[in-house]
């Protein structure tokens, strides 16, 4: 019994090793700088999902959300949030049938360095996630309900791009500059 269990842990353990060896990480485990280890968040609705997702996966990876800018070492800030719905399609009685949902996002992250070579900006970026829904006016509640999982689906994906581009930011502020060496040419 005890040589089973002992078998199955070396198993699972072998098997994260693989993983991690690999560069497997887990959804929402983001590489951050250590500067963003207080952040303050700024938007024009404070109670916004897409601001509490934001706040959720900086806790998650070691930040602590701050309510006072001065306090923080970087900000991130949701400088414009749109959501719009258009109609894609009619069917044959000139009835909406299938709709677009479009989430435009801009903001701008700043990280401060002071003693640091790693400072990074982040400025107007915008995010554009676009869904469609088929509508069906014979069940109009569920179809309200689908648009809003599919909203609420939009902000958590735009929230992981965000945390996405500062991953990316940091790490290519932190990769050493190429320096050009020419090739040797050969002696006769």
């Amino acid at each position: 019994m005890l040589f089973k269990k002992l078998n199955k842990l070396l198993v699972y353990s072998l098997m994260l090793a693989v993983l991690s060896a690999c560069g497997f990480h887990l959804r929402g485990d983001y590489q951050l700088p250590d500067e963003m280890s207080a952040v303050y968040l700024s938007a024009g609705n404070l109670h916004s999902e897409l601001l509490q997702d934001l706040q959720r996966i900086l806790k998650t990876n070691g930040s602590r959300v701050v309510k006072d800018a001065t306090l923080a070492q970087a900000t991130i800030k949701i400088e414009n949030e749109t959501l719009s719905e258009r109609v894609v399609s009619v069917d044959n009685l000139g009835r909406a049938s299938e709709y677009e949902i479009k989430l435009i996002l801009q903001y701008s992250v700043s990280v401060s360095a002071q003693q640091s070579a790693t400072a990074l900006s982040i400025k107007n970026r915008k995010l554009e996630l676009i869904r469609d829904y088929i509508y069906d006016n014979q069940a109009v509640l569920g179809k309200s309900r689908e648009k809003d999982v599919l909203v609420r689906d939009m902000q958590r994906d735009a929230s992981r791009l965000i945390m996405l581009q500062i991953q990316a930011a940091h790490k290519k502020n932190i990769m050493p500059r190429s320096v050009d060496v020419q090739p040797e040419t050969a002696q006769q």
